[in-house]
């Protein structure tokens, strides 16, 4: 039996960022700039090299907007690896929801694939939606 590898939650701002082996969940309050934005895809490409696919859970409830520079840098990350990553965003509001379906749009146009991206009323429901994820996301990893 192997132990489960812990990592450090990483503060950004007034964002919050916890590994929890493949999925990286982030609790986004507020505004998000580029520099935090670079801080959060290095999470990601950490977890995509370590486990070959990545689960993102984002906790939208208090979140702001995205400078465009920050959507530019997150829209190239997922068109580089939108056949092993899963997204599953709780909390969004209606804003939120149409810029991450915008920035889904302009991936599957690039790259001609289609993020898997699934928005919930809760976290308990996002990870559900996730765990039914993984199969698919390990034999693609």
């Amino acid at each position: 039996m192997t132990a489960e590898r812990a990592y450090p939650p990483v503060e950004m701002g007034l964002h919050q960022v916890k590994r929890e082996g493949p999925i990286v969940h982030a609790v986004m309050r507020g505004n998000t700039s580029l520099l935090e934005m670079q801080t959060l895809v290095s999470i990601y490409e950490a977890t995509v090299d370590e486990f070959g696919y990545l689960l993102i859970l984002l906790d939208m409830t208090s979140a702001g907007d995205l400078n465009t520079p920050a959507r530019k840098h997150v829209t190239e990350f997922v068109q580089k690896h939108t056949n092993v990553l899963a997204s599953a965003i709780y909390g969004a509001s209606f804003y939120i929801r149409i810029t991450l379906e915008l920035i889904s749009r302009g991936v599957r146009v690039l790259s001609q694939e289609t993020p898997a991206i699934s928005f919930h009323p809760t976290e308990a429901e996002a990870r559900r939606w996730l765990a039914e994820e993984v199969p698919r996301l390990r034999a693609r990893g």
